[in-house]
């Protein structure tokens, strides 16, 4: 039995610094589940060695390019790598508009076939053998925007949760009742918290608050401003409120 979460791209809007695009992926046993793909995160991906061939679904959580723009370089990937199983790609509505646009350009012949659904508020999105996946509504400024909950139920029962992006908001905590992980976006400190919120994010101390109220076992940070050069202060704030805390690093991985 081989289930594990892989952080691929921890970091926000710009690929600059140690952390790369929003990007995480869950392996269980043969499967790859990708939950957003930011630029990039192929490379991440095989660095990481799992490739992109076992990708069985993608779920988008918002249409900001540093969430979904890594999908088009994926895609041709799989098509030269002979990939033959299906795809299943699930995101805001226009999100299918987008790739079914582009893959005229070289990609009109893919090997594999690609099927497409729409996310919306407190829906069951999905549902295989390995998990079931069910979306949230989250605020992120005035763009539609989601989180995801993942119940893996081979062999193990888990629950994972995770925000996407997102200012402080009560769907996060309900969606998040004794969540064995959160996976709460953590843009800023609470020393810019303004900012956070006008921007539409949150901070490590909101996303403890969160995964306190929630009774999370474990909270990970994620999707770091890059003017963070350390984990420390980021850690500090939210240790404040709530104890089991780690902020996520690339290609750090967590055995469920």
């Amino acid at each position: 039995m081989n289930i594990r979460l892989y952080f691929l791209g921890t970091g926000a809007a710009v690929p600059i610094g140690k952390r790369g695009l929003p990007c995480i992926a869950l392996k269980v046993d043969g499967d790859i589940y990708l939950f957003d793909a930011g630029e990039g995160c192929q490379y991440r991906l095989f660095k990481a060695g799992l490739g992109v061939v076992k990708i069985k679904t993608i779920f988008i959580t918002h249409l900001h390019g540093d969430h979904f723009l890594g999908l088009f370089g994926m895609l041709q990937s799989m098509h030269m790598l002979n990939k033959e199983t299906p795809l299943s790609i699930y995101g805001p509505r226009e999100l299918e508009n987008m790739i079914k646009t582009f893959l005229p350009y070289g990609l009109e012949k893919l090997g594999f076939d690609i099927s497409f659904g729409e996310i919306n508020e407190w829906s069951e999105v999905y549902r295989d053998d390995n998990i079931i996946v069910t979306s949230y509504p989250v605020k992120h400024g005035t763009i539609k925007s989601f989180g995801f909950i993942v119940d893996v139920q081979k062999r193990i029962r888990k629950r994972i949760v995770y925000t996407g992006d997102t200012c402080p908001i009560d769907t996060v905590v309900e969606a998040s009742r004794n969540a064995n992980i959160l996976i709460h976006e953590s843009t800023f400190t609470s020393e810019y918290r303004e900012e956070a919120l006008k921007q539409g994010h949150s901070t490590a101390a909101d996303a403890a608050l969160a995964a306190q109220k929630a009774n999370v076992d474990l909270l990970v940070l994620t999707h770091i401003s890059a003017r963070y050069d350390d984990d420390y202060d980021l850690f500090i704030d939210a240790y404040r409120f709530f104890k089991n805390v780690i902020v996520a690093q690339d290609y750090m991985s967590l055995i469920l």
